[in-house]
């Protein structure tokens, strides 16, 4: 009689396999961030075919000098001083004057304003390419980032463009006033039936914040051949069709929203890393990154160059689906999201079937794994609120701005994803003997494709996000299907890290978003992400869990020491300020 046992793995492999997954998880993040990093800032010296953030910085440092809101001295000394750059650049800037009474849905009483037009005549007799900021500031800084840094570089892109040859499409640089009283002077000036009539495309230029990467988080609808466009213009893309569809749904607006509203096409770019020195005295010259600039700089040269090419009489196309990965945006048509909804549904539905007939997944295990998940999700969330809680009271009130942005905040965020870390290894390690990987693999599968459904009815540009991980678990489940042994292969190693590892590198940067634009109190949410994104990854959460005496005590002492961190810091300062009232 021939007696088969199981073959036991040697005790410290538990051990090594979750190192090596940490450290690759760690350095996939890494570089996932570094990727999108701003460029190196290019000097004086550069060519001057190219964008430089150190010849449009002498412009911030004239612009920012002081608060110079609409309808103040201080911003007709800013006014002259643009008249004088524009016409020096060969823009035959002229004045658009406004005084009257003015009733938007933002604002309804008498006002001054003055926008600036400067034009760059092409080649042709295309439809114009409108390139767009505002030179006004709130009354409580001096709008350095906010935005005379957009400014700036549109004057920069302007003496490149001037400097190369010359495009096909006019190029209009609009600079607005009133921008920060409700968007007033891209109303006046979008009331005009001429704009409205010769424009061909809008692309604008702001910020929320002090430095980080130039993300275009806005688009008009239809917006196929524009993400085709960005793609091809663009060296260096920061952007996913999840903004853009979030962008919809937040009460914000900036300059292109008015240009949408008039049915004009249209890109938006901002930074918003810094957020703590949006709308203070700190958004001033001293906090203006370099090469935060030269990313806005680049992405409006790019932009000009090449939709200033194009034949911009007709824009509109198919919406697309779209996200960066590694410095390439990665787009396809958003009516694929249905198809790939229902051809995945159907793939899952095999995958049950067939598994429930080899008897490796159950009704109870699956049920069970769906509670562990849900279970695990709403604890998380839990817990991470009592701790900002203890954490704002404790000390980060001190440090928290009028706006809701807090000083050391990602600090916190990274807490709020340890604490969905120790949730899911204590709950995984209570049943880790009661289901196995494929069951567990489905019923997180389940749940991704409950939200790949419906994200791809409600809100469409998320549904990347469960699409891709999606297709490796099946690619993964695939493989155990054609293998003797599937047990062994869906812990094998290979998939235990990728398995884990695509869904991490989905979610990256709509975490690292999150987390800079968004107060503690609402990016703590993101803990039950983290959590369905663990139970999702089973074969590597079961790993974690095994090896518990390791991460248990890792995950703790990594939130000490980033609360004690935080904790010591929590003192305003000259160099750390807070603002509590505009």
């Amino acid at each position: 009689m021939e007696i088969i046992t199981r073959k036991q793995p040697r005790k410290g492999r538990p051990f090594v396999l979750t190192l090596i997954v940490a450290g690759t998880l760690i350095l996939a993040v890494f570089l996932i961030l570094w990727s999108e990093r701003p460029p190196q800032a290019k000097s004086k010296e550069a060519s001057d075919l190219v964008f430089s953030s150190e010849r449009a910085m002498r412009h911030v440092e004239n612009i920012a000098q002081y608060p110079h809101p609409a309808g103040t001295l201080a911003i007709n000394g800013v006014r002259v001083y643009l008249m004088e750059q524009m016409e020096q650049l060969g823009l035959n800037p002229e004045l658009q004057e406004f005084n009257g009474r003015l009733k938007t849905k933002h604002f309804d009483a008498d006002i001054e304003l003055t926008n600036i037009l400067g034009v760059i005549k092409g080649s042709g007799n295309g439809k114009p390419l409108l390139l767009m900021s505002h030179y006004d500031s709130v009354p409580t800084g001096p709008g350095a980032n906010d935005a005379s840094v957009s400014v700036s570089s549109l004057l920069e892109t302007a003496r490149a463009l001037q400097a190369g040859p010359k495009l096909q499409n006019d190029i209009w640089i609009l600079l607005t006033d009133g921008e920060e009283k409700g968007l007033l002077g891209a109303e006046v000036f979008f009331q005009d039936p001429r704009h409205l009539e010769n424009i061909g495309m809008v692309a604008n230029f702001e910020a929320r914040g002090s430095k980080g990467s130039s993300f275009m988080f806005q688009t008009s609808e239809g917006n196929g051949r524009l993400i085709e466009g960005y793609s091809e213009a663009v060296t260096n893309p920061v952007s996913n069709s999840l903004l853009v569809d979030l962008y919809k749904k937040l009460p914000n607006d900036t300059d292109l929203t008015v240009a949408l509203e008039y049915g004009l096409p249209g890109l938006n770019f901002a930074y918003g890393d810094g957020w703590v020195a949006y709308h203070t005295p700190m958004d001033n010259v001293d906090n203006v990154s370099l090469q935060t600039m030269q990313h806005q700089g680049e992405n409006a040269l790019a932009v000009a160059n090449h939709f200033g090419n194009l034949d911009l009489s007709n824009l509109e196309s198919e919406n697309r689906i779209y996200f960066n990965m590694f410095g390439i945006l990665i787009h396809y048509p958003a009516s694929w999201s249905v198809l790939i909804s229902v051809i995945f549904a159907g793939i899952w539905l095999f995958f049950v079937i067939y598994f429930a007939r080899k008897s490796l997944v159950t009704l109870k295990g699956s049920l069970l794994g769906l509670l562990i998940t849900l279970g695990s999700m709403l604890l998380s969330i839990g817990l991470s609120y009592g701790l900002w809680q203890l954490i704002f009271a404790g000390w980060a009130h001190k440090v928290t701005m009028f706006s809701g942005a807090t000083y050391d905040a990602i600090l916190y965020n990274v807490c709020f994803a340890l604490v969905a870390l120790i949730v899911n290894v204590v709950l995984f390690r209570m049943v880790i003997r009661k289901v196995n990987e494929v069951d567990m693999m489905l019923s997180g599968m389940c749940l991704f494709l409950l939200l790949l459904i419906g994200s791809t009815w409600m809100l469409p540009g998320a549904s990347y996000l469960f699409t891709i991980p999606l297709l490796a678990h099946f690619i993964a489940l695939t493989w155990a299907i054609w293998s003797r042994k599937p047990m062994e292969i869906v812990n094998h190693p290979v998939v235990i890290l990728g398995t884990l590892l695509i869904p991490v590198l989905m979610f990256t940067s709509f975490f690292y978003i999150l987390f800079i634009m968004m107060p503690p109190s609402i990016s703590l949410f993101s803990s039950a992400i983290a959590s369905l994104i663990l139970a999702f990854s089973y074969p590597a959460m079961k790993l974690l869990a095994q090896s518990w005496r390791l991460v248990l005590p890792a995950a703790m002492l990594a939130i000490v020491l980033l609360l004690a961190f935080g904790w010591v810091q929590a003192e305003p300062s000259p160099e750390r300020p807070v603002y509590t009232a505009r």
